[in-house]
């Protein structure tokens, strides 16, 4: 593989100013908007540069290629997800278990149906492998967060790597999604149904019919 096509060359900046901030920012909006109206594929590093009104030898300070662009794109994507796995979830949504990993399935092709460049970086099945990689290392912070929930809400058996088995969980969902896109342009309903219930079965190697929940914490009865 040539050097300008690996992830990860950035041209170190000791002392990036403002302006150098508000470039980088730019070109990563610019990737974004592009991402919004064609195929990743098509996309080339001048084309970022170009929508981004930066120089193309400027827009090399920041990332060395096209893939560094859409890896750095891909993290604060993944960001997104984190913080939707980490809203508030009422008790009525979570009797179950299955419950919780329903809503799980649920945010995550909410974001993917709102973000086209999710899609496209995530599930499009075009992906370029050196995105891929970058995005099986995003997709363990999105299963850390995931976990955090879970154990808010349910005691799980001491028995799994269970960090481990929400990332593979989230493999799997992302597996269906991609699978809907190909086959039908759009995440479908009925795909969505059908990530659920892999992901519940998968789950359901590591986890008994019924967990049990944990209580919600007592408030203690203010002094005086």
């Amino acid at each position: 593989m040539a050097i300008k096509e690996v992830v990860g060359l950035r041209k170190k900046n000791t002392g990036v100013r403002k302006r150098g901030k508000a470039r980088r920012e730019q070109l990563l909006k610019a990737a974004y908007e592009l991402l919004c109206e064609q195929p990743v594929e098509e996309i080339a590093f001048i084309d970022i540069a170009n929508r981004a009104d930066v120089p193309e030898g400027s827009a090399y300070h920041f990332f060395s290629n096209k893939f560094d662009v859409f890896a750095a794109l891909a993290k604060e994507m993944s960001e997104r997800f984190i913080q939707e796995q980490r809203k508030p979830i009422r008790g009525a949504k979570t009797k179950t278990w299955q419950d919780l990993a329903d809503v799980f399935v649920t945010r995550g092709a909410g974001i993917y149906r709102d973000t086209p460049p999710a899609r496209q970086l995530f599930i499009g099945g075009k992906t370029p492998p050196e995105i891929k990689l970058e995005d099986r290392i995003n997709d363990r912070a999105v299963a850390e967060a995931m976990l955090e929930v879970f154990t808010q809400h349910f005691i799980l058996p001491s028995s799994a790597d269970y960090l481990n088995v929400f990332y593979i969980f989230i493999e799997i969902t992302d597996l269906i999604f991609t699978l809907s896109m190909q086959e039908h342009g759009e995440l479908t309903e009925d795909m969505i149904e059908e990530a659920k219930r892999a992901g519940k079965a998968y789950l359901g190697v590591y986890f008994t019919d019924i967990l049990e929940k944990k209580r919600p914490a007592r408030r203690k009865k203010q002094s005086g």
